[in-house]
């Protein structure tokens, strides 16, 4: 979407992430109903009453599913405003996602007025355990488009977190070349913040001077600071949960985090 001239109001972000929806709908994922979940997010985001610019779906969206789950998942969203964008997270299946809807999954710059959102793949290399790497080809484009997009507040999305969580289990499967990463993002000053998923909790990092914030999932959610796996027992926190980013003209960024009573 091509927008022209100067940005008079704020634009509003809508992103939502790990989903896990599963190649049957009717098969629990770790005892959740992951479809139901994902609805109840999209009821709650409809109830603010926001017309979202951009809708943000940042990785593990199905989990090992064809493209009918991902029709399915992209059904469910129908009735959400803003244009939409995802990327694959390490459960994703990326012939699937090609198969069901004709998106970019990374690589994919979004003009949403005088701000640029980057969006990136970082699947490459898995490890076999949840971790993943930025290609070399996702590396050189996001270095040209951090040099094109010099005079505009920038996000920069991806899925593996770049930073580490504090959980001991967690940082053995972040982003693979995260120093790589910070060093191109930190030299740019037009970086505002980086958004990812694949925590399973929301947390307010920083990658050098640059926040970072990760998504709840729509899905279950991770308990922070533990060693080994452990799932979220607060029952506040445990709740499927989003995230709404308010971008402002003068650069600035609002966020706000939902959770989803079931």
């Amino acid at each position: 979407m091509v927008e022209h001239g100067l940005q008079t109001h704020p634009r509003y972000l809508l992103q939502i992430s790990d989903c896990h929806l599963m190649p049957d709908p009717a098969e629990p994922f770790r005892g959740l109903d992951t479809d139901a979940t994902l609805r109840a997010v999209v009821a709650d985001a409809l109830a603010q009453g926001i017309e979202f610019d951009h809708l943000l779906l940042s990785g593990d969206l199905v989990h090992h599913g064809g493209a009918d789950a991902y029709r399915r998942l992209l059904d469910i969203l129908s009735p959400l405003p803003g244009e939409r964008h995802w990327i694959p997270g390490n459960h994703d299946e990326h012939a699937a996602m090609r198969e069901a809807a004709e998106l970019p999954l990374g690589r994919e710059r979004v003009v949403c007025g005088d701000w640029r959102l980057l969006l990136l793949d970082s699947t490459d290399r898995p490890d076999g355990c949840g971790g993943g790497s930025l290609g070399e080809a996702e590396l050189a484009w996001l270095r040209r488009e951090l040099t094109e997009s010099a005079e505009h507040p920038l996000l920069v999305v991806l899925h593996h977190n770049p930073v580490a969580t504090g959980s001991r289990w967690q940082d053995r499967i972040m982003l693979g070349n995260a120093a790589e990463f910070s060093r191109i993002v930190s030299a740019s000053p037009q970086v505002r913040a980086v958004l990812c998923g694949h925590v399973h909790q929301h947390q307010q990092l920083r990658l050098g001077d640059i926040p970072l914030w990760s998504a709840p999932a729509s899905s279950i959610q991770f308990k922070p600071g533990q060693d080994d796996f452990t799932l979220e027992d607060d029952p506040v926190e445990s709740r499927p949960g989003y995230c709404i980013y308010r971008l402002d003209a003068d650069g600035g960024i609002g966020v706000q985090v939902r959770r989803v009573a079931l």
